[in-house]
């Protein structure tokens, strides 16, 4: 492959990236500008002429997104949701796990009888409860789902068709 090829795949490449169309309607589009380069090619037309009319990569897919904007993404409201939620889940994961080394290197320092919070509640004169309070492993998991399903929503939300 020669220097003018790599350059010409890295403009079509670049050119590709920049497209917001289904995968199908892109391979479409592609395949047509793909056969206008070499069209224009075979016209006798060099490659930097090529580029001046076309423009920079940036302009080339704004221009091929304008031509195609009935088949255009557009952006959910929705995956700001989900990205607030995996960001809630994630710093409750964060918190949890400081907490966590925190409440580790205390119990390391401290003696066993301080591994869990103990409360009594009530006197000589009336009933007595015992309150004996542990972390719940039940709060990391539906943290660390919400975190999952956050992020698996905002990446599924991030192009939706067009109506």
């Amino acid at each position: 492959m020669t220097d003018a090829e790599k350059k010409m795949k890295k403009y079509t490449n670049a050119v590709e990236r920049r497209l917001n169309l289904p995968r199908a309607v892109k391979a479409r589009v592609m395949s047509d500008f793909l056969s206008s380069i070499a069209a224009r090619r075979e016209a006798g037309r060099t490659d930097e002429e090529i580029y001046a009319e076309l423009g920079d990569a940036r302009k080339a897919a704004a221009d091929l997104n304008e031509q195609m904007k009935e088949f255009a993404y557009r952006k959910s409201p929705w995956r700001f949701l989900f990205l607030g939620l995996a960001v809630v889940a994630a710093a409750q994961i964060l918190y949890d796990g400081i907490i966590a080394l925190v409440g580790r290197y205390i119990l390391y320092r401290a003696s066993a009888d301080l591994s869990a919070a103990i409360g009594i509640i009530g006197g000589a004169d009336g009933p007595t409860a015992f309150f004996v309070t542990t972390p719940s492993w039940m709060v990391s998991v539906v943290t660390a789902a919400l975190l999952i399903v956050g992020i698996a929503g905002y990446l599924l939300l991030r192009h939706c068709k067009a109506k």
